[in-house]
């Protein structure tokens, strides 16, 4: 009867805790075991990460076998490792469908499991998709090295700024290094080298250096490697935005305007790494502020594009915001405004609002950057209000400001209540966004303003205030 088998004259790699030989399973079936050696105050438990959800994106562990000196686990033969794929030239193409099946596996992992050590190496090519394997080995290192020495343990190149300061890793801590390893796919290279102290150095006070490719997904790795964990984005929105980079088509303003896009992106990543220099309240702030100035700043010009490309003869307006006019039709892109912390079930870090008006009628939405969906997770949302006490109130939605804005948002009594909203807003895909402000602003050039008959304007549904402050 055969069984669980490897033979060591078949090395198929190594690494720092163990090494890959060739092996057999029960039916005889080519398989791959990887051998880790045991260290005092080591586990199986640390090892082995129980409950990985199946997917072609995720290596799977088949079979744990113990020995006195070490803990074998036996898991599918890979094809190939991503490390070697990357010793030739990838297309475009070919990058993209790498990063998204990763991309895809933090998804399903959904921060329940956090992988902590994401590099080439633990990218498997496995029946014909790319998959992650080795969840336990950066939990095992932690496990059985000490604080002095655990820097030793660390994939330095990949590793998160909270890696290197001994903070909890969360799902944000493999969305960094992704954004490392998406940085090496498409620029060819990683975005910081050096020894392990300029590396640490580089990780938590260094700009990353911008790359060429399509625009967006410029973007998106930019804020891969944002040093705040909280202004990543989540790995379903990696998901999305992958999946549309590569048909991105770039307008003559998105031309003209990438480099001064570079450009801006350079300067707040730079402030950035200075702010990161220390961690406090207000620093941490800073940092969400320069995220969402990076947001709004790509959703404002994602419009602004649009309308200039679609009606050459609209006028753009850059003073403290943005206004567009064309005809009797004028639309604003509020400047963006810091907020301070408010008393509140929610966190606001930065606001701005965008108007549409010809003569007297106008419709107007506030933007918040703040932590709606989850607690101490950001993202920009788009909200409208309207006057409780006052049914008519024009028939249209207003912005307010976060003072009020946020009571409005509390399941009592208040001036004010939501009229529209509240939509998370997606600044690496902002097509919905995009299309209903120029629709109303091109209605309104041609003095067909679409005025409501009656507010609230669809069914707005307050976030939940439960298990918040």
């Amino acid at each position: 009867m055969s069984t669980w088998s490897y033979d060591e004259r078949v090395l198929l790699g190594s690494g720092g805790f163990g090494a890959v030989y060739g092996a057999t399973g029960p039916k005889g079936e080519p398989l791959a075991a990887k051998v880790v050696k045991r260290v005092s105050g080591s586990s199986r438990e640390q090892l082995v990460v129980s409950g990985l959800p199946e997917s072609p994106h995720i290596v799977p562990v088949l079979h744990v076998e113990e020995t006195p000196g070490s803990f074998v686990l036996y898991m599918p033969r890979a094809t190939t490792s991503l490390r070697a794929r990357m010793s030739e030239p990838l297309t475009l193409t070919e990058a993209l469908k790498i990063l998204g099946d990763i991309a895809r596996a933090l998804e399903i992992l959904d921060d329940a499991i956090v992988h902590r050590d994401l590099k080439p190496e633990n990218v498997l090519l496995v029946n014909g998709a790319w998959a992650l394997c080795d969840f336990g080995i950066a939990r095992f290192a932690e496990a059985t090295t000490s604080l002095e020495t655990h820097k030793g343990s660390l994939s330095a190149p990949y590793a998160a700024p909270e890696q290197w300061r001994y903070e909890r890793a969360t799902g944000a801590t493999d969305v960094y290094a992704f954004g490392v390893l998406a940085h090496e796919l498409i620029a060819g290279e990683r975005p910081f080298s050096g020894t392990l102290d300029e590396l640490r150095d580089a990780h938590l006070t260094r700009v990353p250096p911008g790359i060429e490719g399509p625009r967006k997904l410029a973007w998106t790795i930019s804020e891969c490697l944002a040093k705040a964990p909280q202004a990543r984005p989540t790995a379903a929105a990696l998901v999305v935005r992958l999946d549309s980079a590569e048909s991105e088509a770039t307008s003559k303003a998105a031309r003209a305007l990438q480099q001064a896009q570079s450009a801006l992106i350079s300067a707040r990543a730079t402030e950035e790494a200075r702010v990161q220099a220390e961690a406090s309240e207000e620093e941490r702030r800073g940092l969400l502020l320069l995220a969402a100035e990076s947001g709004y700043e790509a959703l404002s010009q994602e419009l602004v594009e649009f309308i200039a490309d679609s009606a050459p003869d609209t006028e753009v307006t850059r003073k403290s915001g943005i206004d567009l006019t064309l005809n009797n039709a004028r639309l604003t892109l509020a400047p963006l405004r810091p907020v301070r912390k408010a008393d509140q079930p929610w966190d606001v870090i930065a606001q701005s609002s965008v108007r549409v008006a010809i003569g007297s009628p106008s419709r107007s939405h506030s933007l918040y950057f703040a932590d709606f969906e989850s607690h101490g997770r950001y993202a920009w949302f788009e909200l409208g209000f309207m006057n409780t006490f006052n049914a008519d109130f024009d028939s249209e939605p207003r912005e307010l400001p976060p003072k009020e804005g946020l009571l409005a948002l509390l399941p009592t009594m208040a001036s004010y209540q939501l009229a529209w909203g509240v939509k998370r807003l997606d600044p690496g895909s902002p097509d919905e966004f995009v299309e209903s402000w120029a629709e109303r602003f091109g209605l309104a050039a041609v003095n067909k303003f679409p005025r409501l008959s009656r507010l609230p304007d669809g069914n707005p549904v307050r976030p939940s205030a439960i298990g918040r402050n």
